[in-house]
């Protein structure tokens, strides 16, 4: 699963410069735009796979730059919390240079090079500084407003009264506290990453990086994994929140890691097959991740095959 820069022959200094900035401004535009904003990703993630690593670092850090600018002008001209904007400006920030980070790493001596793990590490981090965000954004009034604002919008189209604005932030802040930040980083940096390298593989018919199916993931897992669902139980037993919430996001990045591990023993198998059925399989797949049931029975099918292959060789030999 390693981002490799010659999957693309390289480029001239300003063909890499303008990629990067056409990059950078529709990354700022889609986030600057409320139905386009989870799509934010996808332009830098395209310039790092045309680009290569300096593509990428330059329309990440161009794309910052330009929506620190933006930031200002919205607090100078449309006098809007400072708290907010601030806010807002680091989520960017950080989002952008995690994902170019994951798409083209800086170092090729970190000591996990596949990118489920640098994602998983890049999802610690923005967890650590979106709860140190909520400190200051949980009781910002405007914050609540544009919730309500939204809640109400909802309520009107369904027909029926739902829940007020305090009660979902609560109820967000408790399951994004137990992992929900981190598996919706990982989820996010993955959908916009798989759109990015599906328009590439269309496009111009290469796939960048490398493959799932040669993950793997080190056999003392299991056992962070087995140490983190008795943190939870005992948190809840004893009543030790920080104990809880500890165990919930270690259970939760293991979990994923075992994950990807049971997928990439799935699509091994796949291929296996003839190219019509693995096309439907795929698109199978896909179409089960957007209902709920169905997609925690999948990840949970995908879950038991990664831990499993800690003792039962189901692939070739590692």
């Amino acid at each position: 699963m390693e981002y490799r820069d010659e999957v693309s022959p390289p480029l001239s200094a300003a063909s890499s410069l303008l990629l990067a900035a056409a990059g950078a401004g529709a990354s700022v535009f889609c986030f600057r735009t409320g139905f386009l904003s989870f799509f934010f990703l996808i332009p830098l993630a395209l310039g790092a796979f045309v680009g290569g690593a300096k593509t990428a670092w330059a329309g990440g850090i161009a794309a910052v730059t330009a929506n620190v600018i933006m930031s200002l002008w919205v607090y100078l001209y449309q006098n809007l919390n400072p708290v907010f904007i601030l806010w807002s400006a680091l989520y960017y920030a950080v989002m952008v240079l995690v994902f170019t980070w994951i798409n083209a790493p800086l170092s090729r001596f970190w000591i996990f090079q596949d990118i489920p793990y640098r994602m998983a590490a890049g999802a610690v981090l923005c967890t650590l500084i979106i709860v140190v965000a909520l400190r200051f954004l949980i009781e910002d009034s405007q914050l609540q407003r544009l919730v309500a604002n939204q809640l109400t919008a909802l309520n009107g189209f369904s027909g029926r009264e739902g829940i007020t604005a305090e009660e979902f932030t609560a109820t967000l802040v408790h399951i994004g506290l137990r992992g929900g930040i981190l598996a919706s980083c990982i989820i996010f940096w993955w959908i916009n990453r798989q759109i990015a390298v599906g328009i590439v593989r269309i496009v111009r018919h290469t796939l960048p990086g490398g493959s799932i199916l040669s993950f793997y993931i080190p056999p003392f897992f299991v056992w962070i994994f087995s140490a983190a669902l008795g943190a939870v139980v005992l948190g809840r037993i004893g009543n030790w929140e920080i104990v809880e919430i500890s165990g919930w996001n270690i259970l939760t990045v293991s979990g994923i890691l075992f994950c990807v591990q049971g997928g990439a023993i799935v699509f091994y198998y796949l291929l296996k097959t003839p190219l019509f059925f693995r096309i439907l399989a795929n698109v199978g797949i896909i179409f089960l991740l957007f209902i709920p049931g169905a997609m925690m029975t999948l990840l949970g099918l995908f879950l038991l095959l990664g831990i499993a292959e800690n003792w039962v060789s189901l692939r070739t030999p590692k």
